[in-house]
């Protein structure tokens, strides 16, 4: 059994590693010294018991070690007997307790004559490895590095790429995930080209789980499914049980509740049958989280209960910190807090002998909600605080933008909880200050980073144009076979394109400390007014701050109404038309309050969740008209990003305008079909690497805007206008020295991979194809006071919990713009 659940982190992969299917490499058995060599089928029938257990395969490989370690000590064979055994103990772990089978390692590890020899002890730390993974990270981070260091010294390179793969899963558990991308991203390049089926899967179905962990389901379910495919199309190779376990939770995440369970409820079957109480385990605890979610607590304490159960039994330490702390949150709904006190403390002992950082602030939250239930807010309080800090050790140490947004969005519920507890206190400066710790820090902190567009590494350049090419590929054909293979090649550039960002150097500002409410206060103008949205359940909330007060304002709603009511009121504009009693409703439940309280002509709104996509503007107050008649409204992801842009000092623009319009779509082909999202949700066109594509028309109208702006702005201005209206010519400008960017074209918005989500111009030749996309968005370097975005979908995106929305309009804040319309 091994860790279930990665990070969004390892997000990378090479052409070579998605596409092989591996055959298998045994590892080498150590060869015998004795003066009398036992027959070879004896040594036949240990490469035959190592072949299985390279493919995971321990089941089938443990009988066959047994009988060979009764072989070679018959034939007086000290050295491969203890090979043997050490295999044998091994296997025996799928049917007893982990911690049993380290003891038996770690006492084989003793043995004079397994010190003495390298591949023994190489042999006897990779098992510990695997086995300590689950029990001790401290453990198994010594066991693995004196492996590593052992493999390298022999030449053993596939037993090198495992122990790399290893260190990288731990690296991760230690809060380090720009180590654990490194060394994962090498062993997994190193295991494909040595044909190692298990290995890739193993690795593949760890990116599996991270991206589950951030709740990017899509994503997951195609790495789940490569590795299942190459275990079964490995002959002996073991059933993919965590693979299966991870796709079904990908199902769920998708919407597919029932799909998922009836392939969890097989996965259960097949794991009792065969009598593996780990895969027991992690079914259970999968279902129960399901059940969770359904809201069905007594189903769901069933299912953890029994969980709980087999974890104590076999010791399966990270499973038991889990399962734990699920139950507890079960129990304080129920309201037992007796029993939920029980499970905090086992989950959080379980927690500490494992020794993990990534699930620590998961369990600190559980352990801190009850004592909020309990009305012992002090001890809550500290509590959450040190999750926090945990969080941003994490982040601090996560370097690329969407990376650092995926991870706060996942650990968003500790910071929402600590909020409610702290609002009930009335201390509004500390309340802004624990929202600030998760929203847009991203964002702000980009803000701060030196930009050097010439610094791409021939490298980074070349998987650029790599990455250009596919898509003019993709917009060129409708054949599709052609598609599915362009689909991977594209998602394999990109991987590895993560990867190499990964290896860039930070500089000292990765990680922005979020502004304070007097901070705030200071850049805010008299006759602004900023509201910060925080949605939860049973009550919502706004901060509003102006330059001189601030409260805390409990709206008449709960999370669900407002989501409810905005839903609505998007699909009445979607179908262009207006719901008077809507944008009424929407304006008494979110604007209210705080209008009568406060009078300024101008709101600053940091919306959340679903109100991302809500046109403050389109509301109408008591007097029956829109907010836009009488108040100013814009948006900003945080406060704190607020701050930055108000505060940074740069020089002021020297040109007045950059304007491209009127593009010639005759040769660009997108598509069109929507992808299933919400009835609400705005049309947002299909991801460029699916489905046929279809021909974009002509904006006519984009010809007279840009040059209307040219002629106000002035003789100085740059137009960029039909055919000349290319991504080689946007980039060819000084793009730092416009004071005004206006873009009047297309644009494709999409949902599942926020990265690729662009402004179409016009055909380009290599390297560039015609697509600004928020990856390149995002480094280039603006000085604008505005950006224009004169196309439909660029404020559309993912939201990632508390740490905002990411689209086009995002992407241009980041790279500097002071102000964008979208």
């Amino acid at each position: 059994m091994w860790f279930k659940k990665l990070f969004d982190v390892l997000t990378f992969l090479t052409a070579l590693v998605l596409f092989t299917v591996s055959s298998v490499v045994a590892p080498v058995v150590p060869k015998s010294e004795n003066r009398s060599p036992p027959p070879a089928d004896v040594r036949s029938l240990l490469a035959e018991a190592n072949r299985l257990s390279w493919l995971e395969n321990w089941t089938a490989a443990g009988p066959l070690y047994a009988r060979a370690e009764l072989l070679f000590r018959a034939a007086g064979d000290k050295r491969n007997e203890i090979y043997a055994r050490i295999g044998h103990i091994r296997a025996m772990g799928e049917a007893s307790a982990w911690e049993d089978v380290s003891r038996a390692l770690q006492k084989q590890r003793e043995n004079p004559v397994v010190k003495a020899d390298s591949r023994l002890r190489l042999w006897c730390l990779a098992l510990k490895g695997y086995t300590d993974l689950d029990l001790d990270t401290k453990s198994a981070k010594r066991s693995w590095t004196e492996a590593l260091g052992i493999a390298e010294g022999l030449g053993e390179a596939q037993w090198a790429s495992r122990a790399k793969g290893e260190l990288g899963v731990i690296a991760f558990l230690e809060g380090n995930p720009t180590r654990a991308v490194s060394l994962v991203g090498q062993a997994l390049l190193s295991l494909v080209a040595s044909k190692d089926a298990a290995g890739e899967a193993r690795l593949l179905t760890m990116l599996g789980d991270g991206y589950n962990e951030v709740h990017r389901f899509a994503e997951a379910d195609w790495f789940f499914q490569r590795a299942i495919s190459i275990m079964e199309s490995t002959p002996d190779a073991a059933f993919p049980f965590n693979a299966e376990v991870g796709d079904a939770q990908a199902l769920a995440g998708e919407g597919h509740q029932a799909q998922a369970e009836e392939l969890l409820a097989k996965l259960l079957s097949r794991a009792k049958r065969e009598k593996k109480s780990w895969h027991e385990t992690d079914a259970l605890i999968a279902l129960g989280e399901l059940a969770i979610k359904a809201q069905d607590m007594e189903r769901a304490r069933g299912f953890l209960e029994r969980a709980g159960e087999l974890s104590k039994i076999f010791h399966l330490y990270r499973d038991q910190a889990m399962v734990m702390i699920d139950l507890a949150g079960v129990y304080r709904i129920q309201g037992n807090l007796k029993s939920a006190d029980a499970a905090v403390k086992v989950g959080l002992a379980a927690s500490r002998h494992v020794g993990d950082r990534y699930y620590l602030p998961r369990n600190l939250t559980a352990a801190a909600e009850l004592k909020v239930a309990e009305n012992e807010p002090k001890q809550a309080d500290l509590l959450f605080e040190e999750a926090e800090d945990v969080i941003d050790g994490m982040l601090l140490n996560q370097h690329t933008d969407y990376g650092k947004a995926a991870l706060a969005g996942s650990m968003s519920e500790t910071y929402l909880k600590h909020f409610h507890l702290v609002q009930e206190q009335g201390n509004v400066a500390r309340a802004l200050h624990l929202l600030e710790r998760v929203r847009g820090r991203a964002s702000a902190s980009r803000l701060y980073e030196p930009r050097d567009s010439t610094s791409d590494s021939p490298a980074r350049a070349a998987l650029e144009a790599n990455i250009a090419a596919v898509q003019v590929s993709l917009l060129a054909t409708e054949d599709q076979k052609a598609r599915l293979a362009l689909q991977d090649q594209l998602l394999q550039n990109e991987r590895t394109l993560a990867f190499e960002d990964n290896e860039l150097p930070r500089t000292q500002w990765s990680w922005l400390a979020p502004a304070s409410l007097v901070s705030v206060q200071k850049v805010l103008r008299k006759d602004e007014l900023l509201l910060e949205y925080v949605l939860d359940d049973p009550h919502a909330f706004c901060i509003a701050v102006t330059a001189n007060d601030a409260r805390i304002i409990q709206l008449p709603a709960g999370s669900r109404q407002i989501q409810d009511l905005t839903a609505s009121y998007l699909r009445e504009l979607k179908a262009r038309s207006s719901s008077q009693r809507l944008a009424s409703d929407l304006y008494t439940v979110l604007l209210k309050d705080a209008t009568q309280a406060f009078h300024q002509a101008r709101l600053i709104v940091v919306p959340d969740g679903i109100l991302n996509f809500l046109p403050f503007e389109a509301l109408t107050g008591a007097d029956g008209k829109f907010i836009v008649s009488s108040t100013v409204v814009s948006y900003v992801p945080s406060a704190t990003a607020l701050w930055v842009l108000r505060t940074a000092k740069t020089g002021p623009a020297s040109r007045p305008l950059l304007a491209i319009g009127d593009v010639d779509y005759a040769d660009r082909r997108v598509s069109r079909e929507p992808r299933p999202s919400p009835s609400w949700a705005p049309a947002v066109l299909r991801d460029l690497a699916e489905l046929s594509s279809s021909h974009l028309q002509n904006l006519p109208e984009s010809r007279q805007e840009v040059l209307s702006i040219a002629r106000i702005a002035g003789s100085d201005s740059q137009v960029l206008l039909g055919r000349d209206a290319t991504e080689t010519a946007f980039k060819a400008q000084p793009i730092s020295q416009y004071r005004v960017v206006h873009l009047a074209v297309h644009a494709i918005a999409d949902s599942q991979y926020p990265d690729r989500s662009a402004l179409v111009l016009a055909a380009d030749n290599p390297p560039e194809d015609g697509l600004l996309q928020v990856r390149e968005i995002t480094r280039l370097h603006l000085n604008a006071d505005l950006v224009t975005l004169s196309a439909c979908q660029t404020g559309v995106g993912p939201t990632e919990g508390e740490a905002g929305a990411i689209s086009l309009e995002q992407a241009f804040l980041m790279a500097g713009a002071k102000a964008v319309v979208a």
